[in-house]
């Protein structure tokens, strides 16, 4: 029987630590040469949007594709041995965890060991996953949060206090939360730059979230120059769909040579920084695999706990 998980059922599953863990072993199996992702499928519906992302997983045991657009989000499971479609996941819930997941993995790898401090840019439904999950793995001991509502962002600083039991303040620019910070994210829905590369220090990690296809952009030309290395989680889907490096080579600014896969920071076949001084970025968009690797460990987990409902088909 087919396996059915709601929105709420996955948030019960998967914490955030766990599913950094998943993640991390996703990587390192893609270095491996044992996982494979497709750059997304796009209809440009009258009104609205729908798109695909397709991973394959062995390691998991699966293979599928999220579906999402203007409406549901939906992971379709497969298993990778008889071909049987194993679940239908609800993945709102499932996708702010792993995009949560992927930033703090790659803050991991990339970040200065002793970061403590932590800019975000961008106070919505998605970024209340991305602090709990990057202080889990780093020694975060303060939070400077900006978005353009006063009254979201010090709802957002309030709720994250309570949650995290650390300092996190709301400031009024986004240059006040970009200097100084070891840290900084940005988890926009912009479609113009809302970080400079001026506002940065020596050494700072930018784990750049929220522009995730090719007319938006978060970093300024500025932001996306001052990066020595520079980190993607798939080279062909950056190159179709990852707004501020496209325009970055465009401009002439950056060559798709010198852009790493995540995969080889996570195995350690490459560094993730090269000194203390030098600005990272770590640039996500999302891929199949890892909507499908998370969504795989959810079913197991629900047949373990009898959760879900089983679907006739």
């Amino acid at each position: 029987m087919v396996l059915y998980l709601s929105n709420a059922e996955v948030r019960s599953l998967i914490t955030v630590d766990e599913a950094a863990q998943r993640i991390e072993e996703l990587f390192l199996q893609e270095a491996a040469g044992q996982v494979a992702n497709r750059p997304t499928t796009e209809l440009p519906l009258p009104r609205g949007f729908f798109r695909l992302k397709a991973g394959m997983t062995p390691g998991f045991g699966s293979y599928g594709f999220k579906a999402y657009g203007t409406g549901r989000y939906t992971v379709f499971v497969y298993n990778i041995e008889n071909n049987a479609l194993e679940g239908v996941v609800d993945a709102h819930g499932l996708t702010e965890i792993r995009t949560a997941a992927v930033s703090a993995v790659g803050a991991k790898h990339m970040a200065r060991p002793a970061s403590r401090t932590l800019g975000i840019i961008g106070t919505g439904r998605e970024a209340r996953a991305q602090l709990p999950a990057i202080c889990a793995l780093l020694p975060i001991a303060s939070v400077k949060a900006y978005s353009r509502s006063a009254e979201h962002r010090d709802l957002y600083a309030q709720e994250m206090r309570l949650t995290l039991g650390i300092s996190v303040t709301a400031v009024s620019s986004g240059e006040e939360c970009v200097r100084g910070s070891d840290i900084v994210v940005t988890m926009t829905n912009a479609r113009d730059p809302v970080l400079a590369g001026s506002w940065l220090t020596p050494g700072t990690f930018i784990c750049a979230v929220g522009a995730t296809t090719p007319e938006r952009r978060e970093l300024d030309e500025e932001a996306v120059r001052s990066a020595g290395t520079i980190v993607v989680e798939h080279l062909p889907q950056a190159q179709a769909e990852c707004g501020e490096l496209r325009h970055a080579v465009e401009r002439g600014d950056l060559d798709w040579n010198h852009v790493t896969e995540l995969k080889d920071i996570v195995s350690g076949h490459i560094a993730g920084r090269k000194s203390d001084e030098e600005i990272t970025l770590f640039d996500t968009i999302g891929i199949g695999s890892e909507d499908v690797a998370l969504a795989t460990c959810a079913l197991a987990k629900a047949r373990e706990r009898g959760c879900g409902v089983e679907l006739p088909i």
